[in-house]
């Protein structure tokens, strides 16, 4: 019988938290998800929610996003999350 981690949900002012807080329970979520413990998942909309902030937050003396494109894929495919 394979193993199949427990799956929680998670939105995104939750993976926020965990990526600024390290002291947050959602940062430990996101560690225990790194290590494959168990399996977060977030609905599309919730990435979506994220892309904006990165996009929107991060700007150079321009105005112009600092993040675009691959980089925001990049980003993306390194949290240990499944957007679906």
């Amino acid at each position: 019988m394979a193993y199949h981690p427990q799956t929680f949900t998670i939105s995104a002012p939750q993976i926020v938290r965990g990526l600024f807080d390290s002291q947050s329970s959602e940062s430990l979520l996101l560690e225990k998800a790194a290590c494959g413990n168990i399996r977060l998942v977030a609905k599309p909309e919730e990435w979506n929610k994220i892309l904006w902030l990165l996009v929107n937050s991060f700007k150079n003396s321009e105005g112009k996003s600092l993040i675009l494109g691959a980089k925001l894929g990049e980003i993306k495919k390194s949290l240990p999350i499944e957007f679906r």
